[in-house]
């Protein structure tokens, strides 16, 4: 990343209240074959928002040659106020990317920096509509964050799309949530799209998903036009993006946000759905 690139990504319109800070590692526990999930103390005057469901982090994973950090984006499982201990979830895939190597250098005491947090866009709950929720294995920390304050009386049905049929065991059981388990064996496969085929236009739902990158386009576009929802109702996202590096698409999005700064718009115009890639 090109010096000019870092600096503007630590002015306010990006930094937007978020942190440089650190974790501790205080416990590291393999819940599932496919997640690690990663316990930490950060030490924050912030404890309201760092409550807030559905936040993100950004966590340096590895030095560059350049002496810059590499890193990646993480959400907050959960965060508990009392001893300012954070959960993430890390998805295990093959191959010895940036991340699994970090993953394989971590111990209980291991100092990580991170950046945050970040208030992702949960949905649309004030609509008082069905929430309809797709999500595969990297948006279920997100999933469960908003689960566990999930408004009364609002209405839901997830969507699970994995491999790991007993994760949604860990959800809340509320009321008027519905919970749907769709067995995914690899990642091109579009059980989410198809789940969603099920709901009609005139159906009064709103619409939050997040998976891989071009089966969010394809879900975000059927959304709009086939089930005709306003655009406030569709809140979809690109989590990742199947055979590519986070650091191919973190570039991308760094070159997309530059652009907009340039056109005098801000993060209030960025879409990620919008970034090519």
């Amino acid at each position: 990343m090109r010096q000019q690139d870092t600096e503007l990504l630590q002015q306010d319109d990006h930094m937007n209240g978020m942190q440089h800070t650190v974790m501790t590692i205080t416990a590291i526990t393999q819940p599932y074959d496919s997640i690690v999930r990663v316990y930490g103390k950060i030490d924050t005057k912030q404890i309201a928002q760092w409550c807030l469901p559905n936040l993100a982090i950004r966590i340096d994973v590895e030095q560059q040659h350049n002496g810059r950090p590499l890193s990646r984006i993480y959400t907050v499982r959960h965060f508990d106020p009392q001893s300012q201990q954070i959960e993430v979830d890390i998805v295990l895939h093959g191959g010895q990317s940036p991340a699994m190597r970090w993953l394989n250098t971590l111990s209980v005491g291991s100092i990580v920096s991170l950046t945050g947090p970040r208030i992702h866009v949960n949905p649309h709950w004030e609509s008082q509509k069905t929430c309809i929720i797709l999500a595969d294995d990297t948006a279920l920390p997100a999933v469960y964050a908003m689960l566990k304050q999930w408004p009364k009386h609002v209405r839901a049905e997830i969507f699970v799309a994995t491999a790991e049929v007993t994760l949604i065991q860990e959800f809340p059981i509320l009321q008027d949530v519905n919970y749907h388990v769709l067995l995914q064996e690899n990642s091109v496969q579009s059980e989410l799209l198809i789940a969603l085929t099920q709901f009609k236009a005139s159906e009064e739902i709103t619409l939050w998903a997040a998976c891989e990158r071009q089966q969010a386009r394809q879900i975000r576009e059927y959304a709009l036009k086939q089930l005709q929802l306003a655009r406030t109702d569709v809140r979809v996202f690109g989590y990742w993006k199947a055979g590519m590096s986070s650091s191919v698409i973190d570039e991308a999005r760094v070159k997309h946000y530059t652009e907009l700064v340039a056109q005098g718009q801000g993060l209030e115009a960025f879409d990620d759905l919008d970034v090519q890639i």
